[in-house]
C-alpha cells in the first residue's frame, strides 16, 4: 500500500501544536495536505505553557529556536516544598542539550509561531471546517466535512491524521478504544501577578503537600498558577493566596483573573493506526498535567510521523515504515501516562510515605539527575523499534555514546566546506544523514570514501552523506561531503572507536550503526525504510 504514489492530499484534522508541526513537516518536504480546524479562530487562551528541552530541539530543527526563545521565559530548575520547608530540588544545567531548561510560553503564542512558519512554507489552516466521518479503502480515504455556513462536502485524502484532541472525532470514526481513566479531583489554573515573591523567577517552586500549588512565570510580571481544587468555587482564590504565602511569606496575589477548572485524564489509544487513518497528540494520549508532558509528546509525535508519512505519500516508504510510528510512539505515551498516575497517587492526603520516598530519592545526585532527564524528555528512545538496527559492533557502553534508537545530542566545532557548524544544524534537513566515520585516515582512503558515498546517494535519493575525519586536509580545502571533527566530539557522540557508518534519521534519532562500514549491510537496513526501487 505504501509503495504507490498518491496525488491526494493528507488531511490533518485539528490545528493545535501537534497538527501544526505535522503540517510544517509535510510542507518542508513538498507533500500536499489540508489542515482543518472546526474553530473559526484560534483559541485566545489555553492552559499549556511548558516546552521541554526535547521539544525545543525539535522546534530548533524547524528553524524556530530564536522565535521561541525571544518570546518565552526560561525556567532553570525546580524547588520542592513540603509546607514552608524546601525538601528537594533539581536543576537542568547538566543536561546534554543546547536547551537545558523548560521554556514557559502560552500555548496560543506557540500556535502563533507555528502558524507563521507554516505560512512561510506555503501552507495554512482552513478554519471553520468540521470533520464528520470517513470511508477508507486500500488506496485512500473519502472524508465528509462540514464548513460553517457552506454545508457538507467530500474530500479524497491519501491519509487522514487526527490531531483533534481528547474527544477526537477521527479516533471515534475508526472505533478506536481510548483505554484508561479519568481523575476525580479537579485541577485549576489562573493567571495573576504575585507581589513579595522571595524566590528567583527562573526557579519554579512546587508545593508537594496537598493541596498542590505550582506557580510558573509568564514574562516579567505575570504568573500562571496551577493548583488542585475540591470544587470549582471561585472563592478558592483566597485559599490559593494563602498557600503561596506558605512557600514565600508575604507573597500576595495581584489582579488575579477568574480561575478556570478542568478534569484531567489518563488514557492511551489502543491503536495509533487503522488502515490509512492515524492519530497523534491528545487524540492518542492524555496524561496528568502535574508533569506537563501533554503538548510536548504531541509535538514529538508529529516530528516522528511527518517524515514517515511524507515517504509513504511519495511512494518511497517500505511497507512497514508507517507502522513504526505506533511501535515507537505508543510506548512513550504509555510510560508518561503511567508516570502521571504515580504522581497522582502521591498527591493523596494518605500518601505521605510515598511523598517521603520521593523526597529521599530527589535528595540524592542520582535522583536529581533522573528528575531533570525525565522532565526534559531527552531520555526517550526507540530501542525496540522495528526500524532501528546495530550491526557488527557491540552496543555502546552505558553512559558513552548514543544508544541505537535514541536522539543524537549536539556537537559543536565541526568544520566543513562552508565553515564551522554544529551537528544539529547538519541534521536539520528533511532527509536521512549518513556519516562515515574514519577517524585518523589517510588522504587516499578519504577520497575513496567520498567517491563511494557519492555513488550511494545517487543510487538512493533521500540520503545526505558525509565522510567524517579527525584531521583537516593539509590544503585547508574541504571537498563537498567532507567534515572534520577536530575535537573528536562527534566520534565520541556516536561511539565510533574505529571506522563505522551511522545513519541519523530525519527526526534526529540514530537509526543505524555499522562497524566496520559495509554498503551491503547499509542497503539491507535501508530496505526497512525505503521501498524497493
Amino acid at each position: 500500500m505504501q509503495g504507490t504514489v498518491s496525488d491526494s492530499p493528507v488531511l490533518i484534522v485539528g490545528a493545535g501544536p501537534t497538527g501544526l508541526v505535522l503540517g510544517i513537516e509535510l510542507a518542508r518536504r513538498g507533500v500536499p495536505f489540508h489542515l482543518i480546524d472546526r474553530l473559526e479562530e484560534p483559541l485566545g487562551w489555553d492552559r499549556a505553557i511548558f516546552i521541554k528541552s526535547r521539544s525545543l530541539e525539535v522546534l530548533a530543527g524547524l528553524g524556530l529556536a530564536d522565535a521561541f526563545l525571544q518570546r518565552g521565559r526560561r525556567v532553570h530548575g525546580i524547588d520542592l516544598y513540603s509546607e514552608a520547608a524546601k525538601v528537594a530540588d533539581f536543576r537542568f544545567a547538566g543536561l546534554d542539550t543546547p536547551f537545558p531548561y523548560i521554556l514557559s510560553i502560552p500555548e496560543n503564542e506557540t500556535e502563533g509561531i507555528l502558524n507563521a512558519r507554516l505560512e512561510q512554507l506555503g501552507g495554512g489552516v482552513e478554519r471553520g471546517v468540521e470533520f464528520i466521518g470517513l470511508e477508507q479503502s486500500d488506496s485512500g480515504v473519502r472524508v465528509r466535512l462540514r464548513s460553517h455556513g457552506a454545508g457538507e462536502r467530500e474530500l479524497d485524502a491519501s491519509w487522514v491524521v487526527g490531531t483533534d484532541g481528547f474527544h477526537s472525532p477521527v479516533r471515534e470514526a475508526v472505533d478506536d478504544a481510548f483505554d484508561g481513566r479519568d481523575y476525580r479531583r479537579l485541577w485549576g489554573v489562573m493567571d495573576a501577578g504575585i507581589s513579595g515573591w522571595r524566590h528567583p523567577r527562573e526557579i519554579t517552586c512546587v508545593q508537594l503537600q496537598p493541596p498542590i500549588v505550582i506557580p510558573f512565570p509568564l514574562g516579567d510580571d505575570l504568573w500562571r498558577i496551577y493548583f488542585r481544587a475540591d470544587s470549582d468555587n471561585p472563592d478558592v482564590v483566597f485559599a490559593l493566596g494563602e498557600r503561596l504565602a506558605v512557600v514565600s511569606p508575604g507573597a500576595r496575589l495581584q489582579s488575579p483573573d477568574a480561575p478556570r477548572f478542568f478534569h484531567a485524564h489518563s488514557r492511551v489509544a489502543r491503536r495509533y493506526r487503522t488502515g490509512r487513518v492515524l492519530i497523534a497528540g491528545d487524540a492518542a494520549h492524555v496524561s496528568n498535567p502535574i508533569e506537563g508532558h501533554g503538548m510536548n509528546v504531541g509535538i514529538q509525535d508529529a516530528h516522528n510521523l511527518g517524515w514517515k508519512l511524507a515517504l509513504a505519500v511519495s511512494g518511497k516508504a517500505a511497507p512497514a515504515l508507517v507502522d513504526s510510528y505506533e511501535a515507537e510512539r505508543r510506548p512513550i505515551a504509555q510510560a508518561i501516562v503511567d508516570s502521571g498516575d504515580a504522581a497522582e497517587a502521591r498527591t493523596l492526603d494518605s500518601a505521605s510515605d510515598a511523598r517521603q520516598e520521593l523526597i529521599a530519592f530527589l535528595s540524592t545526585a542520582e535522583g536529581r539527575e533522573f528528575a531533570a532527564l525525565a522532565e526534559s524528555e531527552l531520555g526517550f528512545g526507540y530501542d525496540q523499534s522495528p526500524i532501528v538496527t546495530e550491526f557488527g559492533a557491540e552496543p555502546a557502553p552505558s553512559g558513552r555514546g548514543t544508544k541505537i534508537g535514541h536522539r543524537v545530542g549536539d556537537v559543536a566545532g565541526l568544520v566543513g566546506q562552508h565553515g564551522t557548524l554544529r551537528l544539529h544544524e547538519l541534521i536539520a534537513v528533511p532527509d536521512h544523514t549518513l556519516l562515515w566515520m574514519l577517524g585518523e585516515a589517510a588522504t587516499a582512503k578519504v577520497e575513496q570514501a567520498l567517491s563511494h558515498l557519492k555513488a550511494a546517494t545517487e543510487r538512493r535519493p533521500g540520503l545526505r552523506a558525509h565522510v567524517v575525519v579527525r584531521t583537516a586536509p593539509a590544503s585547508g580545502l574541504f571537498p563537498n561531503g567532507l567534515l572534520c571533527d577536530p575535537d573528536g566530539g562527534l566520534h565520541d557522540r556516536l561511539a565510533a572507536d574505529g571506522a563505522s557508518m551511522c545513519l541519523i534519521r530525519p527526526d534526529g534519532h540514530l537509526g543505524f550503526r555499522c562497524q566496520p562500514p559495509s554498503f551491503d549491510t547499509l542497503d539491507t537496513y535501508l530496505h526497512r525504510v525505503f521501498a524497493d526501487r
